[in-house]
């Protein structure tokens, strides 16, 4: 047997670090020490930086800059550059980036109220209806078919406008970034047909994701939520640095043309921080939603009550070590693990110890020691041998963790067949909790698996706890999914959660998921590039000679878009609307049934529905209603000018609906041009004298450089 331990001050790579002053967790040193050991050249990192940091020193390092979200930034550092993190005092703090190595449309649209919201019935401004006009959606995903009809292509239904796919290395990338390549215009699109191979193949995940979004439909068949928003794609390389530069590259696009973005993201993962909102990522996401980009994110897959992968237990009631058996994800699903992940988090200030067993034939063939958080922040590889039978695992233990101050154990065990892992848990107070989580590569994963009780004095898992990363970000929209609400003739038939649907709350009490969606057998786009699926054409077209055709996903990965494509319906019904006020929106006119239960009357979240079924028309009311000048001078957003500096013309946008006078200044204060403007407007500057000017719209002004 050999054992291999690395201490904080044995890495060496991360000159400087201490337990006392330390600016990145123990999950990040293991992980570079294993990309460092790999052959790895580069580590692509988030950070968080002072204001106004001094970039070129970083730069002068090797060190390349991506997507920025107030003070969090993304990073691909070389190497030798690793000790700059820890040594700048302009870094307070970095972590390695994470890698994660049907109803149909039409009745998610009855269920979410959203065929109303089209039609422009039972709105309270009479005679509009909302179909997400100059508003784009941003997808994370993988396997897109750009050609589908059903949004990029026939009678004019071109809105697809760019793909920026990771893994297609012929570039040129995206401004402001050096990898993959960016697809632009139609022609382009439709030739490149679809992203290129990733680690899920030629899938068809982000073509069904983007049709309940935005699809156009067939025949009047499966139309999606918003048909005529404008689409961005990002076939996004797995990571959080990845995915953030991938709405960072969104964010630039929409704003260039200002327009709001709402962003779905139809996965999640267990194993990328600390599953109670404070990560780096989080804290991005909250910033962004803070300036205006929406986030919708998938609850998770493992509310099944048959898989309970969650197990908690609070010492201060119970000071009885926890057994449970953790079940190999081989035995539950039809996929090829290399193992499982163990994942607990204590309670901050109450350490508890942690330890495997491998049983066979009713006798311990290898037990671990008792690993404690108390112990200090420690990373142990080790291999074992069962019989002839060759185990390795990986233990990484925290005493506190940077964001959240938790004690933290992850033990990440290699696959045993035949034989049974026991999970122990011992504590003298406080309230510990483990996932039990299929480890496929660079230990991730999203596959819960089951604790069971196999032996006296054990306990079986729940399925409570269930939502991970990146929807636990407090200001994310977080999404369960239920069967669609439908009508058999005069019978209306309400539906009910999905078995699979993700409970909450968080470790830390809040509660997610926060809405529900149609989820159960939607039918939408199926890609016509994806191989090894087998997807029944519930409806088809022909384009070209090419058929396409639509079939039925379940998942929140559905409910997720139907919810992404109704903030789209209320980002062009409000486009001054904030975060807070969408967010409050659709949770206040929620859709309570006699399934869901009285939820908003009780004041109180429901760990499955959240707060219910989103009801789109009445959320579009309620964004749409009056309120004060002076706090719609609060709300609206930044005028936007462009180009600026500016020769010949200008295009100003206002992102308001009502008609208000723009004015231009000299900087002396002197009136140069006064014209009505609503939404958008472009002026002619030919002859204008070079200089600065200030433009104002109501209350609103910005400086205006004319060449």
């Amino acid at each position: 047997m050999k054992k291999i331990i690395f201490t904080l001050l044995a890495m060496s790579i991360l000159v400087g670090a201490s337990a006392q002053n330390k600016k990145c967790g123990i999950d990040t040193k293991a992980l570079v020490a294993e990309e460092i050991a790999s052959g790895a050249t580069h580590i692509n990192m988030l950070a968080k930086m002072v204001p106004n940091f001094d970039r070129g020193v970083f730069e002068k390092a090797g060190i390349v800059f991506g997507a920025q979200a107030g003070q969090i930034i993304t990073l691909r550092v070389p190497v030798e550059s690793l000790p700059l993190l820890e040594s700048s005092k302009e870094v307070l703090e970095y972590s390695i980036s994470h890698r994660i190595a049907a109803p149909e449309c039409n009745n998610t649209r009855f269920d979410t109220r959203t065929d109303s919201v089209q039609a422009g019935l039972g709105l309270d401004i009479a005679d509009t209806a909302f179909t997400g006009e100059n508003v784009y959606i941003g997808i994370t995903d993988w396997g897109f078919d750009y050609t589908h009809p059903n949004y990029n292509n026939g009678e004019g239904n071109y809105r697809l406008e760019m793909a920026w796919d990771h893994f297609r290395l012929a570039g040129p990338a995206p401004e402001g970034f050096d990898y993959g390549t960016l697809i632009s215009g139609r022609d382009n699109l439709l030739a490149a047909r679809g992203d290129t191979s990733n680690l899920y193949g030629y899938g068809t995940h982000g073509t069904h994701v983007a049709g309940i979004c935005a699809g156009r439909g067939a025949r009047g068949n499966h139309r999606g939520q918003a048909p005529n928003a404008k689409l961005l794609f990002c076939s996004f390389e797995l990571g959080e640095k990845e995915w953030m530069d991938a709405v960072g590259w969104m964010r630039q696009v929409a704003q260039d043309s200002a327009r709001r973005l709402v962003v779905n993201s139809s996965w999640g993962m267990y194993s990328f921080s600390t599953l109670d909102g404070t990560s780096l990522l989080s804290e991005a996401i909250n910033t962004w939603s803070d300036e205006g980009t929406i986030f919708c994110t998938s609850g998770g897959n493992n509310g099944r009550t048959q898989i309970p992968f969650h197990i908690s237990r609070n010492f201060n009631e119970e000071a009885d070590t926890l057994r449970t058996v953790a079940i190999r994800a081989s035995q539950i699903y039809n996929i090829s693990e290399t193992g499982q992940a163990l994942i607990m988090w204590g309670e901050a200030g109450h350490d508890f110890a942690a330890g495997v067993r491998i049983w066979k034939s009713n006798s311990v063939h290898w037990r671990s020691p008792m690993y404690n958080t108390a112990d200090g922040d420690t990373v142990i590889y080790d291999t074992v041998y069962c019989g002839t039978t060759k185990v390795g695992y990986r233990i990484l233990i925290e005493h506190s963790n940077l964001r959240d101050n938790r004690p933290h154990i992850q033990m990440d065990v290699d696959r045993v067949d035949g034989m049974e892992t026991q999970l122990y848990i011992i504590a003298g107070s406080g309230t510990v909790h483990a996932w039990n989580i299929a480890n496929k590569r660079n230990h991730a994963g999203n596959e819960g698996c089951s604790f069971e009780r196999r032996h006296s004095g054990f306990t079986a898992g729940d399925a409570r706890y269930g939502v991970g990363e990146p929807a636990c970000a407090a200001k994310c929209i977080s999404v369960a999914a239920h069967t669609a609400d439908r009508k058999d003739r005069e019978l209306y038939i309400a539906g009910d959660i999905a078995d699979f649907s993700s409970a909450g709350p968080l470790i830390n009490g809040v509660m997610k998921p926060e809405i529900s969606a149609p989820g159960v057998d939607v039918i939408s786009s199926i890609s016509a590039w994806q191989q090894g699926g087998s997807y029944a054409a519930k409806d088809t077209m022909t384009v070209e000679g090419q058929r396409y055709i639509w079939s039925e996903m379940s998942g929140t990965s559905m409910s997720s878009p139907a919810v992404t494509g109704a903030v789209a319906l209320l980002l062009e019904a409000n486009p001054a609307i904030t975060i807070d006020q969408l967010r409050h929106s659709i949770f206040s006119t929620a859709r309570n049934d006699s399934i869901t239960g009285p939820i908003i009357a009780t004041g109180a979240m429901d760990p499955h529905w959240g707060w219910g079924k989103i009801d789109t028309r009445k959320a579009v009311n309620e964004a749409i209603r009056p309120v004060g000048i002076n706090q719609v001078e609060t709300l609206r957003p930044k005028l936007r000018i462009f180009p600026n500096p500016a020769t010949g013309s200008v295009r100003v946008m206002t992102l308001c609906g009502e008609r208000q006078m723009l004015e231009i200044y000299t900087v002396e204060g002197r009136l140069v041009m006064q014209t009505p403007v609503e939404a958008e407007t472009t002026l002619d500057l030919s002859g204008w004298k070079g200089g600065l000017y200030i433009l104002r719209v109501g209350s609103r002004s910005e400086k205006l450089i004319v060449k």
